[in-house]
C-alpha cells in the first residue's frame, strides 16, 4: 500500500498556521516573519512534504501548462489520431504536449519521468497497482483512458463498451446476424499475463451463451487479425458476425477472410472497434464501434480544468468522465 502523500493542509496543521501562510513560506514571500517561515519549513521537512509541481506551476500565470500523453503504441493509427485530438484541445487552451509511448518504458518509468516535466498526465496505463501509479506521479494528476480510477490523484475517462456493444449487437441482430464470434487482443497487462479486456467482458455479457465459445485471442496487429479470423472460421461453423478488438485487427480479419475465399458481408459480417478514418477506404469499408476521440480528449482536459480550481489541495478524489462508443455502419456489416 503506497503511503498517503503529505499535503499542504498537513503542513499547515503541523505548523499551526493557515494554508496561505504555508504557500507564502514555501515561495519565500515577504508577507510573513522569518520566525513563521522557519517554523513552516521545519514542519514541511519533518513531514516530508514535497510541493506539487502542478500546484506551483498553475499559480504562475506566466507559465504555459504542459501535458504528458502516454499512448500504447505509435504503430496503431488509433493512438496517433487520439494524439492529434489531444494536441488540438491542448492548443486551444494554450497548453504544450509531450507525447511518448509504452514502447519506451514501463508505466511507472514513464509517469515518473513525465512528472518532473509536466503539470498533468493523460494516457493508457496497464500496471495493476493504481497506488503505485499515483506514487510515481509525485502529486501530478494522472488521467487514465479506458480504466476506472480508484485512487486519489488518479482520474479517468472511461469508455462505456457495454452500452456501445449492446447497441452494436442489437443492430447486427436486426440485420439478420445470430451467431457471433470475437477476436480478442493478446495484449498483456504489465507485468501480469493476459487478462480479459473490457471489450471482451462486455461481449461475453451481451452476445449470448451460444457465442461464448466463439472467441479467439490473437496478436494485436493486422497479421494477428488475419490469423484470428482463420482460426475462428475453422472452429465455428455457422458464424455470421465477427466483432474484432480494434480496427487494425479487423482489417487483418477482412484480409484473412479474402484469403479463405469468404465473402464479406455476404458470408459473414466483420465489425471493428475504434472508428479509424482509414476504415472508410478499405475494401469493403469497415463497420466499427466508433470511439469519439475528440470527446475523450475534451473530457480529459475538462478534468484538468476542474483541478485548476484548487491547485494546492493535494491529491483529489478521483474525477471520472464517461464516453460511450457508437456504431458506425459501413460496407463490412
Amino acid at each position: 500500500m503506497a503511503k498517503q502523500r503529505i499535503t499542504i493542509e498537513d503542513v499547515a496543521r503541523e505548523a499551526g498556521v493557515s494554508r496561505q501562510t504555508v504557500t507564502r513560506a514555501m515561495k519565500d514571500m515577504a508577507e510573513i516573519s522569518p520566525k513563521t517561515r522557519e517554523r513552516v519549513l521545519e514542519a514541511a521537512k519533518t513531514l516530508g512534504y514535497r510541493p506539487s509541481r502542478f500546484a506551483s506551476n498553475l499559480a504562475s500565470s506566466q507559465r504555459s501548462h504542459a501535458i504528458g500523453l502516454v499512448i500504447a503504441s505509435f504503430r496503431n493509427p488509433y493512438y496517433t489520431e487520439l494524439a492529434a485530438e489531444v494536441l488540438d484541445v491542448a492548443t486551444a487552451r494554450g497548453w504544450q504536449v509531450v507525447v511518448c509511448s509504452r514502447e519506451q518504458g514501463t508505466d511507472l518509468e514513464l509517469i515518473a519521468t513525465l512528472a518532473g516535466q509536466v503539470d498533468a498526465i493523460f494516457g493508457y496505463f496497464v500496471a495493476p497497482d493504481q497506488a503505485a501509479l499515483a506514487a510515481a506521479a509525485q502529486g501530478v494528476p494522472v488521467v487514465m483512458f479506458e480504466r476506472t480510477a480508484a485512487v486519489p490523484g488518479l482520474h479517468s475517462v472511461d469508455l462505456d463498451f457495454e452500452r456501445g456493444i449492446e447497441a452494436l449487437l442489437a443492430e447486427l441482430r436486426d440485420r439478420g446476424a445470430s451467431r457471433f464470434g470475437l477476436i480478442e487482443s493478446d495484449a498483456a497487462s504489465d507485468p501480469n499475463p493476459y487478462q480479459p479486456t473490457q471489450r471482451r467482458r462486455a461481449y461475453e455479457k451481451l452476445a449470448g451463451p451460444g457465442s461464448l465459445d466463439a472467441i479467439v485471442i490473437a496478436e494485436e496487429s493486422m497479421r494477428g487479425g488475419a490469423d484470428g479470423f482463420q482460426r475462428l472460421w475453422d472452429s465455428t461453423p455457422g458464424l455470421d458476425a465477427v466483432l474484432v478488438f480494434n480496427d487494425l485487427m479487423a482489417m487483418g480479419a477482412v484480409h484473412g477472410a479474402h484469403t479463405l475465399g469468404v465473402s464479406i458481408p455476404d458470408d459473414v459480417r466483420v465489425v471493428g472497434i475504434d472508428g479509424l478514418s482509414l476504415g472508410s477506404v478499405t475494401t469493403p469499408s469497415l463497420s466499427t464501434l466508433s470511439i469519439d476521440r475528440l470527446a475523450v480528449a475534451k473530457a480529459a482536459a475538462d478534468i484538468v480544468d476542474a483541478l485548476l480550481e484548487a491547485p494546492d489541495a493535494g491529491p483529489r478524489d478521483s474525477i471520472i468522465r464517461t464516453v460511450t462508443p457508437q456504431p458506425l455502419w459501413r460496407e463490412s456489416a
